[in-house]
């Protein structure tokens, strides 16, 4: 019990040192977008990559998962502990896609809100098989940040979204 308390006490303060600097990062930016237009380029865009997102999970393509998230990017699991993008990748690469797969991750619902050169965008989806959900839907909060001229993914806290 002691340990689950100190890894949710470590997810709490990556998450908050995470929303700081995706807060400092919203604050340099704040200018171009207001927070949640409807159909902004930056909405589009980023609606855009989460579907990419969404493919290349289901993919389990390194490559594309590697170019959307940014190089620093951290990740709180369901199970609250937290992974770096070069721990994430290499588990993944470990993976071998089952080209008979019929398992597809699908955006149900995402929420998107810009602030200027970044946004957080919140993202229910599930895995679908043969048209039929497997398991229960999972809520994301994604912070992604513009660099270079385009969205990566800074940082995402998954939860599972029991029914």
């Amino acid at each position: 019990m002691k340990k689950i308390a100190t890894q949710f006490a470590a997810s709490v303060r990556i998450l908050a040192v995470a929303m700081v600097i995706a807060n400092t990062l919203c604050a340099v930016g704040a200018n171009a977008d207001t927070p949640g237009t409807q159909g902004s380029l930056a909405e589009q865009e980023l609606r855009a990559v989460e579907a990419q997102l969404a493919q290349a999970l289901s993919a389990v393509d390194v490559g594309q998962l590697s170019r959307l998230w940014a190089d620093d990017f951290v990740s709180t699991m369901v199970d609250g502990h937290v992974v770096s993008r070069e721990k994430r990748l290499a588990s993944l690469r470990g993976q071998k896609p089952d080209p008979a797969s019929s398992l597809i991750g699908t955006n149900e619902r995402v929420d998107v809100r810009v602030y200027g050169d970044c946004a957080v965008v919140l993202v229910t989806s599930s895995w679908v098989s043969n048209g039929k959900r497997v398991g229960d839907p999972y809520q994301a909060t994604h912070v992604w940040a513009k660099q270079e001229g385009r969205w990566r993914l800074v940082t995402a806290h998954i939860s599972e979204i029991h029914q």
